[in-house]
């Protein structure tokens, strides 16, 4: 399928999100699909989670700590 790649409706790329600290101090990213709040404990291997209300792919930018 082809399409402009700017969303997960036209077959296009893996969306991306920006991870951040949530109130309670987990890693997180929201979905840019459904804005669900996906958390986890490590950056996940190849930097991708799955929303857990939608389904979509979502590659993480990570949070860069000095």
């Amino acid at each position: 399928m082809s399409g402009c790649g700017s969303c997960s409706a036209c077959g296009g790329s893996d969306d991306r999100a920006q991870e951040y600290k949530n109130c309670l101090g987990q890693s997180a990213v929201k979905c840019p699909i459904c804005e669900t709040e996906i958390t986890f404990e490590k950056l996940p291997p190849g930097r991708k989670v799955k929303c857990t209300k939608c389904d979509s792919i979502i590659e993480v930018i990570p949070l860069l700590l000095n």
